[in-house]
């Protein structure tokens, strides 16, 4: 599929340890040949961290495994961007086979926290067993906690040698709920949270990319409470700094996404980011090229499977662990393959 960005990104799980192997042959042998240049790798907590040991999650990827991806991505001309979730998606349940990423549930019985909240239960923003609605998140007033992320975010940007870093922000439905942080209007708490961040990563001459679904009304676009906010959020888009990339997720087929224009006229760069139904994503991507006004950088698209389960089905054809594998691989294929 004809994208003419000069953005052709990816976003991947980060590899089991023991799957290193079969991802670094995926970047290789299959993102290179098809044009990928960017690859954004969903990290979490699983890195050995040095400045926070004891926030480390499953599996953790070490100093020397970061390495041996960064090699082969700059071997291949594709930049690596590390990936983390610094609101919601703070818990839930272990995947099945488990690829180290946690999915969200309404089951407090058997929620796990994850490697930040499970080290620092103070910057969980729901201290007590309440009803979870899908997964925990950060406490946006707790400067303690914006501390420890700076030095996360600052030793995986150095091992990763990115001056860019996705900080999530998706679906953060439990935020804004303790005492301190309910006396603040929630698009206040994400837009200061959000540009404290920013600040933060541009002193070092950094980027970040955000997902957009909480700057998006749910009135105002059509779209359902996962790919937008029915709490007044969307109002942070007005606080934003200019310069954050807007990752603009949308996986639903539509007749239209006017996010595509909404991000446009508010001054946003924005990256398209569809998943695994083929007709779904051409739809949006064939609405963004038609609403394009310059301010599109490219494709992000995104997948949720463990990577090398990917690259295994890919590469050899190998029956997927995730019921969606296949389908993702398949889209991949027929979409965004050379010549394609």
């Amino acid at each position: 599929m004809e994208l003419n960005w000069q953005t052709k990104g990816i976003v991947l799980t980060a590899p089991l340890t023991d799957e290193i192997d079969v991802v670094e042959k995926f970047i290789r042998e299959y993102l290179n040949v098809n044009g990928f240049n960017m690859i954004v790798l969903q990290t979490r907590y699983r890195y050995q961290f040095k400045s926070h040991p004891e926030i480390r999650g499953y599996d953790p990827l070490s100093y020397e495994d970061v390495k041996r991806l960064v090699t082969v991505c700059k071997e291949n001309g594709i930049v690596l961007v590390p990936k983390m979730n610094l609101i919601g998606h703070q818990s839930g349940l272990h995947n099945t086979p488990t690829d180290g990423i946690i999915h969200g549930h309404n089951n407090v019985s058997s929620d796990i926290k994850d490697g930040l909240l499970e080290a620092y239960p103070e910057f969980d923003e729901q201290k007590e067993q309440d009803a979870i609605h899908y997964a925990r998140s950060i406490c946006l007033s707790n400067e303690e906690a914006l501390k420890v992320l700076f030095d996360l975010i600052d030793e995986l940007m150095e091992v990763f040698e990115s001056d860019k870093i996705h900080i999530g922000c998706d679906e953060g439905f439990n935020m804004g709920l303790c005492e301190k942080c309910s006396k603040v209007p929630k698009y206040q708490l994400i837009a200061n949270w959000v540009n404290k961040i920013n600040e933060h990563v541009k002193v070092r001459g950094g980027e970040i990319y955000m997902w957009g679904d909480r700057l998006l009304s749910t009135h105002e676009t059509g779209y359902n409470e996962w790919e937008a906010s029915n709490t007044k959020t969307e109002k942070a888009r007005t606080l934003l700094s200019k310069d954050i990339v807007i990752c603009d997720w949308h996986y639903d087929m539509k007749n239209k996404y006017p996010s595509v224009d909404i991000f446009g006229e508010n001054g946003f760069e924005i990256m398209i980011s569809p998943w695994r139904e083929k007709e779904n994503s051409i739809s949006f991507i064939n609405y963004a090229k038609t609403h394009d006004k310059g301010h599109i950088r490219g494709l992000l698209t995104t997948t949720w499977c463990g990577s090398g389960d990917l690259a295994k089905r890919i590469l050899y054809g190998e029956k997927g662990k995730w019921e969606h594998t296949e389908q993702i691989a398949n889209t991949i294929n027929d979409l965004f393959s050379a010549g394609k």
